[in-house]
């Protein structure tokens, strides 16, 4: 579940996951319940597909369609069907955090689900342990060929920070104070894992895996160019987010298989820590 990692939000716990549709009402936008995960919740559409795929809306917004290859900022928790919390509720942060849609962050489920919605939607999203984590379990926490209930709230694109040669890269950081730790430039040093996912594959790289910490100097030669980009000023405990065109693809050194001349590439990047030399 590494993949899992960077993306672990907080937000208020559904108490119920009821399926009582209704098409009579539309939730007041002004009302603050609408544009976060909550309590009492009444269905205002629902899609079912023919791999039994749900989803459910709370709150329809007038937002831009989700498309592949777009970030996104969520709230989001996960819970069994019976209500056992599986992932979410400040783990980490109480921060919405990224997601990039359809590039494996999380499983089949999802992305296909985000794929059908706007920005500004509030659902509940009932994934098929076929289109969830299958036959794996993870420990006590989910079992095997379990369905998992997402409820998700999309609350805006984001934008990359820097476009450059057809790459895209973006950047956050979970930490508050960040002003006196040292931004990877010239004369220092940078320790970083990679997760690597294509929009078929999990762990094309995938360092946490290895164990392996990647350690470079800013002097030293960076595959691709936009990584060492990516990398520039960045800071101790930020994420980086890169999308690589297939045009960038062939630079890259240690791919744990060969890619195919159309494919692109998506990286999650752990910034362990700067130091000078």
């Amino acid at each position: 579940m590494i993949n899992r990692i960077f993306i672990i939000l907080y937000i208020g716990v559904f108490a119920s996951c009821g399926e009582a549709v209704t098409k009579k009402t539309q939730p007041d936008p002004n009302n603050k319940k609408v544009n976060s995960l909550s309590k009492n919740v009444k269905y205002i559409d629902s899609l079912v597909k023919p791999n039994g795929l749900k989803i459910k809306w709370a709150f329809k917004g007038k937002g831009a369609n989700i498309e592949r290859g777009d970030v996104i900022l969520i709230n989001y928790v996960v819970t069994l069907p019976n209500g056992k919390l599986v992932d979410g509720s400040s783990k980490i942060t109480k921060s919405d955090l990224p997601f990039m849609v359809g590039y494996n962050m999380q499983t089949k489920g999802w992305d296909e689900a985000i794929l059908a919605m706007h920005v500004g939607d509030v659902a509940t999203i009932v994934i098929p342990a076929e289109l969830g984590r299958s036959d794996h379990a993870l420990g006590d926490v989910l079992p095997a060929n379990a369905d998992n209930l997402l409820q998700i709230h999309i609350v805006k694109k984001i934008k990359p920070v820097i476009v450059e040669n057809g790459a895209k890269i973006w950047r956050w950081s979970l930490k508050k104070n960040e002003k006196t730790d040292l931004s990877f430039g010239p004369g220092k040093i940078i320790k970083f894992h990679i997760l690597a996912n294509s929009t078929t594959e999990i762990g094309i790289i995938n360092t946490h895996a290895k164990n392996m910490l990647i350690s470079n100097r800013f002097e030293d030669e960076i595959t691709p160019k936009s990584l060492k980009k990516a990398l520039t000023n960045a800071k101790k405990g930020q994420g980086v987010f890169i999308w690589l065109p297939p045009s960038e693809i062939a630079q890259i050194k240690g791919l744990d298989r060969k890619l195919d001349s159309d494919e692109s590439l998506f990286y999650t990047i752990q910034v362990v820590d700067v130091i000078s030399k």
